[in-house]
């Protein structure tokens, strides 16, 4: 099963400009620290934890003048939530001033998923993403360098245990980043999924850096499809998905050659989301998109609503201004 996303409205939305109006972005990216155990190949070239931790003032003050709009909240960016000693407690703060129907994730690399984590994160009802890139152990521990395959595993497997009365839509997911060395196996992490009782699926295309992205071809289409009809006919849940592989977009449950339709490349992502880096920096989105400002002493809505942050927003959408990572963004169709 998977979102139906298509209606009426969204196609209203996408030529629409309605920045200015916007009070506050309804997904909040806080990078609560940019230190990891593990070294990823698609991500770094060594381990580094340098204490590149958002301080705990700057965290509680964000959340204080975001919640009343906030409706998720998501404590991670390019770094490992779990390795914070207070990680704990601001989960707890979030969760005791944020809006009732405002939900709480973070995606983690596993290693850090005791039994003691998995009960503190399930009784704060937090929506848990794991990165797994492998289905292979080698593959997998060279990919995501410094892990150990077993051991996530096993985390995994009692993460899913411990959610298992939640709905597949909020269950704990597996997330893959399509690369060159893993686009063969789609189908097999899926399985893996589905052997440890993981319900939510969810991938996207790695586009940088460029020598680790996939080849978007008829291949990894056919790859995709496949492990779209094994979540389909085993009741699991496809959360997210490339739209568009190459010259081929997903129609009708199959990709297609995008020579028989206009494809819609319009970024709304600076209207509805925004990332805030450990520092105070404020960026565009998750993908960290052109630099906006930093709060460390003023207002993250002053600069929400601030005239750089709608003169990027119309940028992001023009091709003549165009930021550079926006450019090849596979989340909007531009891969």
């Amino acid at each position: 099963m998977k979102y139906y996303l298509d209606n009426s409205y969204q196609m209203l939305q996408s030529t629409s400009d309605c920045a200015d109006c916007m009070i506050c972005p309804q997904k909040l990216y806080l990078d609560i620290t940019q230190d990891c155990n593990l070294w990823c190949k698609m991500c770094r070239s060594e381990k580094s934890v340098c204490q590149k931790i958002m301080p705990l003032d700057l965290f509680k003050r964000i959340v204080d003048e975001t919640c009343p709009y906030v409706r998720s909240y998501s404590l991670f960016n390019w770094g490992e939530p779990l390795l914070l000693k207070d990680f704990c407690e601001r989960v707890r703060y979030v969760n005791q001033r944020k809006r009732q129907d405002c939900n709480v994730e973070i995606s983690t690399n596993g290693m850090l998923l005791s039994d003691q984590m998995i009960a503190f994160l399930l009784s704060e009802k937090v929506n848990v993403i794991v990165s797994v890139d492998s289905a292979d152990k080698i593959d997998f521990e060279a990919i995501r360098r410094g892990s150990n395959f077993e051991r996530i595993m096993e985390n995994a497997k009692n993460l899913a245990i411990a959610y298992k009365d939640f709905p597949p839509q909020q269950s704990p997911s597996f997330y893959i980043s399509i690369q060159k060395d893993n686009q063969h196996q789609i189908l097999e992490i899926v399985k893996l999924a589905h052997s440890l009782d993981i319900k939510r699926i969810g991938c996207g295309i790695v586009v940088s850096p460029s020598e680790y992205a996939p080849t978007q071809d008829e291949a990894l289409c056919h790859e995709l499809e496949r492990a779209y009809r094994f979540i389909e006919n085993n009741d699991m849940f496809l959360e997210v998905y490339p739209t568009k592989v190459g010259n081929y977009v997903f129609a009708d449950g199959r990709y297609k050659n995008l020579s028989g339709f206009i494809v819609n490349t319009i970024c709304n992502a600076p209207i509805v989301s925004a990332v805030i880096e450990y520092s105070g920096n404020v960026y565009l989105c998750c993908n960290v998109g052109d630099y906006v400002g930093n709060i460390s002493d003023g207002s993250f809505l002053e600069i929400w609503k601030g005239e750089r942050y709608n003169k990027l927003r119309r940028n992001v959408n023009d091709p003549g201004n165009m930021p550079h990572k926006c450019i090849n963004c596979s989340w909007f169709n531009r891969n």
